[in-house]
């Protein structure tokens, strides 16, 4: 290229930048406005409604699928000569579509990776793996329309039936409903059967042309390189094990101090349980929370099915009593990965309304400690925090009363064991962090509310976005502040608040799900 063919380039790039830089503002704001009409109309509208073993969808869950879908059959049928090559075609685009999927060992390395929500990720991942088998089934049928001898003594003919039938056979063990019996065996079924996939595949593109070979060299790198990275991200830990009735503490003290975000979870494993869990990991959500590099990490466990409830049932004597009983006080050796997940930017809002049932409070912790920390420290713009917790059980209450202990300075908080319960924390975060009365003389000063049946959580986003809590002067002149809703809770409970949020979309009101949700 000419040298003057440069100069203009670059002098022109300069030029775009700088008046980019100076539109800034303006390009925000209209950022802001798209984003607001897409929330309203295509985000936050459901087509299809959550239901058991599927939903729920959105209009843009729909509008992406769609446009998916069209792409790769448009990518398939574009000026093909012949059925022959179209079915190439898919068979190409299948290797192409399964990079997302064979790209890691760990799903949720790949999501921090991208920068993206594990839920965000995993939609990938199935989206991918269907659209993957998809084309291959295209392509086999293509085989099979063309009458073409296809004899299975040719090596490469067996390996591919293998690798096909393979992919086939997870996509359907992938049902919700198989995966909701034992999700350990499903896992572990689901690896072996894409490592088998991927073997034969490899072997059946041995004698092929270099381009689709070249795709499988790239998910094979793809895989090898995360994996060498994944390893330094494991840490190594002790792990002290209580139990309080149905749930389960963990305390990890750590070989070396770790810094982790509210909001984080990690990847643990502690092999010494039992055989199976030599092959066993789970992903726990961190509850507590450091400005800087903790040297423990609290996990609270809320016993489901496989590894969590038979640690549960290794705590504690019963019908499998005759098995010898986990002494909590002896540390044993656990290995975990992470951090990870997205920590949500929570100091950049006015005010902050968290909702949670159940053991959702453990992913509500960090965040309520955090902004207690950045409003003394006045590091963050936030004015209020309104937490309403739905208890369920007294057990999830006791489990996590030291962290609440701990941020509100109340060595007497106890929780109420009526089932349908909730507590509702209602102050400024100078006020939670300097309490220390009772449950009585917090409840005088509106600090802590216990009442009766579920919380009215339209009264109090009507309530929040009145600001009828926040003392503003007269002449304070700056807009209303946005309002975040955080929730951690039953499905129910989500569906609930994404429909009261909605509503107030145009009154800056957002909605974040954690990344964790309690069953």
């Amino acid at each position: 290229m000419e040298i003057t063919k440069l100069y203009a380039i670059a002098a022109g790039g300069i030029l775009l930048f700088l008046m980019l830089v100076n539109f800034r503002p303006y390009i925000e704001a209209l950022l802001r406005a798209v984003s607001l009409q897409a929330s309203k109309h295509l985000t936050y509208p459901r087509i299809i409604h959550r239901h058991r073993y599927f939903g729920p969808w959105s209009r843009a869950d729909v509008i992406f699928q769609l446009f998916y879908i069209t792409v790769n059959t448009f990518c398939v049928g574009f000026r093909v000569p012949d059925v022959s090559t179209a079915g190439l075609r898919a068979a190409n685009l299948s290797l192409i579509n399964m990079v997302p999927n064979f790209a890691g060992s760990h799903l949720s390395f790949l999501a921090d990776i991208l920068g993206v929500p594990l839920s965000t990720y995993q939609q990938i991942h199935r989206s991918s793996g269907i659209m993957s088998v998809s084309l291959l089934l295209f392509h086999v049928l293509t085989i099979i329309g063309s009458r073409h001898p296809f004899p299975l003594q040719v090596a490469e003919n067996l390996w591919g039936l293998i690798g096909g039938s393979s992919l086939f056979l997870l996509l359907l063990l992938s049902n919700p409903f198989l995966r909701s019996l034992s999700y350990e065996i499903f896992i572990r079924t689901h690896q072996v059967l894409a490592i088998v996939s991927a073997y034969f595949i490899w072997r059946h593109l041995e004698l092929k042309p270099l381009v689709p070979r070249i795709y499988a060299y790239i998910f094979a790198a793809a895989f090898l390189s995360t994996l060498l990275l994944q390893g330094f991200f494991l840490h190594r830990s002790q792990a002290r094990i209580t139990h309080f009735d149905d749930a389960i503490k963990v305390e990890l003290t750590l070989s070396r101090p770790l810094k982790v975000k509210a909001g984080q979870y990690i990847n643990l494993w502690i092999p010494s349980l039992s055989f199976w869990s030599i092959f066993q990991s789970h992903p726990f959500t961190v509850a507590s929370w450091s400005d800087g590099k903790q040297d423990s990490l609290d996990l609270f466990i809320e016993p489901r099915r496989g590894i969590t409830r038979k640690l549960l049932h290794h705590l504690t004597p019963g019908t499998e009593g005759s098995r010898p009983r986990l002494d909590g006080s002896l540390p044993r050796l656990a290995l975990f990965s992470g951090p990870h997940g997205i920590s949500a930017p929570v100091g950049d809002y006015e005010t902050v309304l968290m909702v949670a049932s159940g053991s959702g409070i453990v992913a509500q912790l960090p965040y309520l400690k955090q902004l207690i920390y950045g409003y003394n420290a006045r590091k963050f713009r936030t004015r209020r925090v309104h937490l309403v917790w739905q208890l369920e059980t007294r057990e999830t209450g006791i489990a996590v009363q030291s962290i609440i202990n701990e941020i509100l300075r109340n060595d007497a908080f106890h929780v109420k064991d009526k089932v349908g319960r909730y507590i509702s924390s209602s102050s400024s975060p100078a006020d939670l962090e300097n309490s220390t009365e009772g449950v009585d003389t917090l409840q005088s000063r509106q600090l802590v509310n216990v009442h009766n049946g579920p919380a009215d959580l339209e009264m109090i986003l009507r309530e929040e976005r009145e600001e009828k809590h926040i003392k503003r002067l007269q002449e304070e002149t700056e807009e209303r502040g946005e309002i975040l809703v955080m929730v951690s809770g039953t499905n129910e409970l989500r569906d609930q608040l994404r429909d009261l949020v909605r509503t107030y979309l145009d009154n800056q009101v957002r909605l974040l799900e954690l990344e964790y949700q309690p069953a």
